[in-house]
């Protein structure tokens, strides 16, 4: 599936970041009943700023009083997004799902990347960010992302 995929240069763009924010719906990949887990941190973001967020989990059934799903036929309608916040090889793991199941756009949380599945994505005409923190771009993230944000905004992630 990866066959052949070059590195690609990572580029900011502020403006698809804005945009993916103005979706309403997101597949969240790595919310966890470990509640100190970080993909816990941005379902909490995320649902404080009303997003409609469908947990994604293989075993779980519910996390932090939240449904979760193990497959997109299971969700009662499609998300806008996905967000992944899992190790790299997972990623790889879950593009092709997210890919069949139509979203074309995903959030590759810092961390969970896989130079692979990002150009995989790309490739395939999906609409990615990587490299970033979601949260940073929340309005009024909190400590420490509101930290990482003005620093961002300073020019260390431009």
């Amino acid at each position: 599936m990866y066959q052949n995929i070059t590195p690609m240069k990572k580029e900011k763009n502020i403006q698809q970041i804005e945009d993916f924010l103005k979706l309403r719906s997101f597949a969240l990949f790595g919310a966890s009943s470990q509640k100190k887990k970080f993909g816990n941190h941005i379902l909490a973001g995320l649902t404080k700023k009303n997003y409609k967020v469908y947990l994604m989990h293989r075993r779980a059934n519910f996390i932090d009083r939240h449904k979760a799903y193990s497959s997109f036929k299971e969700l009662p309608e499609k998300p806008e997004g996905a967000i992944l916040v899992i190790p790299p090889a997972e990623t790889e793991h879950v593009i092709n799902d997210i890919i069949a199941a139509g979203i074309k756009n995903i959030w590759f949380q810092q961390g969970a990347e896989s130079e692979k599945a990002v150009r995989y994505c790309i490739l395939n005409g999906i609409n990615v960010i990587s490299g970033e923190c979601i949260l940073m771009f929340l309005d009024h993230p909190g400590f420490p992302h509101n930290i990482h944000k003005w620093i961002w905004s300073m020019g260390a992630g431009k």
